[in-house]
């Protein structure tokens, strides 16, 4: 990789600095209300945030209330006694500092300018307070007297919006989330099909895809050492569902069609996906493979190599015999530049918004498969 040859040395430079200093600044401003679960509803469903306090939802009612948006919330992962701990205080991992509300942005937004294709949809947020990658099925206290329940809460929010807000008569349900939330909807979208059978269901994750196949962390790729094979130690750890169709196929390695691993799982999906994903996913590069921040060669050349790889791996979403759609920018950034889905960097003259809409619809207006065919980052 050391002689890797591109063009556009310049902007490289920019927008890998560019990268480096973005920090998330999407918040959303009120029109969805918290519903807490009851201690009885805890009781019930086991929905708990981390440090035990009772997990739950922020709704909206939309002008159509047979079409559903369901969006989870991102936010990283924890997975040893003191990050847990530390991750339990805060709005991660405890209900106790969620708001009275939240105004939608993206797809959870009834603006109409904002959101043309679904601001009428009723609209349902799911915080993310598991730090579990929305998986867990811990209905008691590990030994650390913390829960992972992320699953369980997904079930809750179901069975009661069922049973108050008439969700058992939707005809179209729209799963998303970005990051944690896009691997959440990537685990879930089986599910939620087999909850609503007579409903059209899909799912959009945003920058979800962890991680393409196994590829070497940078220390690895510096000294050219294999990346070490998945173990189960996530899957253990949260109790973590699985895809039901994925594990049946794969009874002796059925760990490894949970958390963090889509793209074992992605072939096994039963129901279609449309995947918003950068080709140089920065938290990726940056966080979980180590990469240093630094203007080298050796550091180029790995961005390079991880975007070769999500090329690679995208290949799975174009062949998909479900129809998947693909929204796949090369650019050098996680899912900040995704979740506006209307304002999104035209690709083929479209939109990730306008591409979603009508791949959801099948009404082929305008492509689906939006893939920013160029090997080095530009934006």
């Amino acid at each position: 990789m050391a002689g890797s040859n591109f063009a556009g040395d310049y902007k490289f430079v920019f927008v890998f600095l560019a990268a480096i200093s973005f920090t998330m600044s999407l918040c959303p401003a009120t029109g969805m209300d918290v519903y807490v679960f009851t201690s009885d509803e805890v009781e019930q469903y086991r929905s708990r945030c981390l440090d035990g306090s009772p997990s739950g939802f922020y709704y909206e009612k939309g002008e159509n209330s047979t079409n559903w948006i369901f969006y989870l919330q991102g936010g990283g992962l924890c997975d040893s006694e003191d990050s847990c701990r530390s991750r339990a205080k805060g709005s991660l991992g405890s209900s106790h500092q969620w708001g009275e509300s939240k105004t939608g942005w993206g797809l959870l937004s009834s603006n109409a300018s904002v959101n043309p294709g679904f601001y009428t949809w009723s609209k349902v947020y799911i915080p993310y307070c598991g730090g579990d990658l929305h998986s867990g099925t811990r209905s008691v206290a590990n030994e650390w007297g913390l829960y992972f329940s992320g699953h369980l809460t997904i079930v809750a929010v179901l069975e009661k919006l069922k049973n108050v807000h008439g969700l058992s008569d939707s005809q179209n349900i729209l799963l998303s989330g970005v990051s944690a939330g896009g691997i959440g909807a990537f685990e879930h979208v089986d599910f939620f099909a087999t909850q609503f059978p007579h409903a059209r269901v899909r799912a959009s994750p945003q920058a979800g895809y962890f991680f393409p196949g196994n590829p070497q962390s940078y220390p690895e790729f510096v000294s050219k050492t294999p990346a070490p094979a998945l173990t189960r130690a996530l899957h253990d750890l949260y109790n973590a569902t699985v895809d039901r169709a994925c594990a049946d196929a794969n009874p002796a390695n059925y760990y490894k069609c949970g958390p963090a691993n889509i793209d074992y799982l992605l072939p096994y999906l039963q129901t279609p996906v449309y995947v918003a994903e950068n080709q140089f996913d920065s938290e990726q590069i940056f966080t979980q493979k180590q990469c240093p921040k630094k203007r080298t060669q050796e550091v180029i050349d790995y961005v390079l190599y991880y975007g070769a790889l999500m090329r690679q791996a995208m290949q799975k979403v174009i062949r998909s015999p479900l129809g998947d759609g693909l929204y796949f920018p090369a650019c050098l950034q996680h899912g900040e530049n995704l979740e506006n889905v209307y304002s999104t960097q035209l690709i083929n003259g479209t939109t990730y918004g306008e591409s979603l809409h009508d791949w959801f619809f099948g009404l082929n207006r305008v492509p689906h498969i939006l893939f920013d065919n160029v090997t080095s980052p530009h934006c």
